[in-house]
């Protein structure tokens, strides 16, 4: 019979069934612990570090490490992510690998969850560029498991034996094949805690924001009371109380310094349970302020303490802040333009406070704002006290202008006064003369008649005497001169009569103010008033006043004011012409064509509605920089003392603004100048 085999020993088989059980049981006290410390990791890289390092230890391998693909490469492209290698060995961290066939040869079956277990890369089939870089990092055996984060290929857990070809055992690819499913559950989670850090951020960040657009609302709102309002005491009372709300502070102040330096709560809002301080307290005699003349303030600077019990303040400093009831407080300065002039304090007094450092920047723009205020206070008390002036001046001005307003009338009186008085004075200074001779006359005459009355009583030495006195008295002459002195006497008292007609129609005393008229009425009144200086402009040169009237209805208006226009512009044109004789323009001397001074006069309708009437002069004419200013109250471009300039500015306000009319003129200097009106027909009566 042959020889049977000899039996293994019955033993062997339990020892290697305990050691089996023994490496499972190390191995899944190790996976536990690593699955621990992953969960306890909170940061990425954390993960990422205690994943390789705890897997090779385990593993006792050269190399473990994390590759991540990066997105979009479609698994071309990828880098170590993490790593714990052997000392002998080098670091696959921070190389960038690009493999253009592992996305079409491997990537298929990573994603679908399959394991690669290489004993050595050099009998496993591999294409040369593959093995070209596992070679850079000097693999034998390789154990590739892919980490799938929720179900797409993120990376590799790599597993590298460098020093010889290693044969994986089942329980060993198991083991990485779990760390890598933990691993994936840990990014997950990694990625929602920082989805969660950045959705607080994110919400801190909007209430940062919510609370910072709330204060500027705020600042906004003060701003715009502090523009609205003129009253600074008013300002002083709505921002304290709008600042002391927005910072939930329990008091906020607004405190003036003294020219000394010490200072005053000037206003304040508090909240109720704590003692007032404006008008309370004396002058507060803060001697860091006082010997410094406003310290850091002066600097434009902000000051924030959450403890006045912690901040190192002197014992004195202390005391002077507990009178204030305050634990903790925050001042921003108030500049009045250069000079510091107060402070702007939130007090905290119930317990300490840190300020952030929004609020203690809110405080100063506020500061800023208080400043602006101050100004305009200032500008304000400033205007109002201008505008006091101002008034006071204008009063005054309308005075000057009304005693002006009347000297010119005065003026124009005494003129109108002096060419009636004249034209009066020659038919009575003819009639009064007459007068003598009629006197003689009549007085011959009546003696006559006695003596022919008496003829048959009187004795022949009266009759005697009588006959020497008939004919003394040349009966004769006084029967032909008598009735030619009655008749001249009957024109001179004619022509008064027709002066104090046209003085009349002129100032229409008897009629009514707005009234129908008849222009030319108008004008030939003050032609007739202004007939002496017509005469008397020159001795040598006469002026020629040309009239040629159309026919135009009567118009509504007010007819002294509208003579008063006429009156007006006459007399420039007779001033204009006076100007040209005396430059002699109208001298024989002066041109070949002898000029006269002449005015002329038209008048004519002006379209269905309108009257027009012009009168132009060929006198000196005005200059063209002038233009723009005739029609100003007080300009004038006569002489001291021949015009106010009020003249021409009084007849544009009575044909423009009383009777809805135009008023202008066109002047060419040295040719003369034309003044043109147009009148409505119907005047609505204002």
């Amino acid at each position: 019979m042959p020889d049977l085999p000899e039996p293994k020993p019955q033993a062997d088989q339990p020892i290697s069934c305990t050691n089996e059980l023994l490496q499972q049981i190390q191995q899944q006290q190790a996976l536990n612990s690593i699955v621990d410390r992953i969960r306890s990791c909170l940061k990425l890289d954390d993960i990422l570090k205690t994943t390789a390092t705890e897997t090779r230890q385990l593993l006792n391998a050269d190399r473990v490490g994390v590759f991540w693909f990066i997105p979009g490469s479609q698994w071309h492209e990828g880098e170590f992510v993490a790593e714990d290698v052997a000392a002998e060995f080098p670091s696959a961290m921070a190389t960038r690998i690009y493999d253009h066939c592992f996305g079409s040869q491997y990537a298929p079956d990573y994603t679908q969850g399959k394991v690669q277990a290489v004993t050595d890369i050099y009998t496993a089939g591999f294409s040369d560029c593959h093995v070209q870089i596992l070679e850079r990092f000097q693999v034998r055996g390789n154990l590739i498991v892919p980490v799938l984060k929720n179900e797409e290929l993120w990376g590799l857990i790599c597993v590298h034996q460098c020093s010889c070809p290693r044969s994986w055992q089942p329980t060993e690819i198991e083991f990485v094949r779990k760390i890598a499913t933990y691993f994936a559950v840990a990014l997950q989670q990694a990625e929602q805690l920082e989805q969660i850090k950045s959705q607080a951020a994110l919400v801190a960040q909007v209430k940062a924001q919510e609370k910072a657009l709330a204060r500027q609302k705020a600042l906004v709102k003060i701003t715009n009371r502090i523009r609205q309002s003129l009253d600074f005491a008013d300002i002083c009372r709505t921002t304290t109380e709008e600042v002391r709300q927005l910072l939930g502070a329990d008091r906020v102040t607004i405190y003036r310094f003294n020219s000394d330096w010490s200072g005053d709560f000037l206003c304040e809002s508090i909240t109720p349970g704590w003692k007032p301080l404006v008008g309370v307290l004396p002058s507060i005699e803060d001697t860091y302020l006082m010997e410094t003349q406003g310290g850091r303030y002066a600097n434009n600077e902000t000051f924030a303490v959450s403890d006045i019990y912690t901040v190192g303040h002197q014992d004195c400093h202390v005391q002077l802040l507990e009178e204030f009831q305050a634990r903790a407080y925050a001042i921003a300065p108030i500049f009045e333009d250069q000079r510091l002039w107060g402070l702007l304090t939130a007090f905290q007094n119930s317990s300490p406070r840190d300020w952030q450092e929004d609020e203690v920047q809110l405080l100063a723009q506020i500061g800023e704002q208080l400043g602006i205020a101050l100004k305009q206070a200032e500008f304000v008390r400033k205007i109002q006290a201008q505008s006091t002036a101002l008034q006071q001046t204008l009063e005054e001005l309308k005075q000057s202008q009304i005693q002006l307003v009347q000297n010119e009338k005065m003026a124009s009186l005494g003129q109108l006064v002096a060419g009636i008085a004249h034209e009066i004075n020659n038919p009575v200074n003819f009639i009064h003369g007459n007068l003598v001779y009629v006197n003689e006359y009549v007085s011959d005459l009546l003696t006559l008649a006695r003596f022919y009355r008496q003829a048959d009583t009187l004795s022949q030495q009266e009759t005697e005497t009588y006959q020497a006195l008939l004919e003394e008295a040349d009966l004769d002459f006084i029967l032909q001169d008598l009735p030619k002195a009655l008749a001249s006497m009957q024109v001179g008292t004619k022509r008064i009569r027709d002066i104090v007609l046209s003085l009349r129609n002129f100032s229409r005393l008897d009629e009514a103010e707005f009234k129908t008229v008849n222009l030319h009425e108008g004008i030939d009144s003050t032609l007739l008033i202004l007939e002496h200086q017509i005469k008397c402009l020159s001795a040598q040169t006469a002026v020629d006043v040309v009239k040629k009237y159309g026919n135009i209805p009567c118009v509504d208006c007010y007819p002294a004011q509208l003579n008063q226009v006429f009156m007006n512009i006459l007399t420039n044109a007779l001033d204009a012409l006076e100007a040209a004789i005396h430059a002699g323009k109208f001298s024989p001397k002066n041109s070949s064509h002898h000029q006269v001074p002449r005015i002329w006069i038209n008048t004519t309708r002006y379209g269905l509605d309108q009257v027009e009437i012009k009168i132009y002069d060929n006198g000196i004419g005005i200059d063209e920089k002038h233009h723009g200013k005739i029609f100003d109250h007080f300009f004038t471009t006569k002489s001291v003392g021949k015009g106010t300039g009020l003249g021409l500015a009084i007849a544009r306000q009575i044909v423009v603004e009383k009777h809805q009319g135009e008023l202008c003129f066109h002047s060419v200097l040295g040719q003369g100048t034309e003044f043109m009106i147009r009148l409505p027909i119907q005047l609505k009566k204002q």
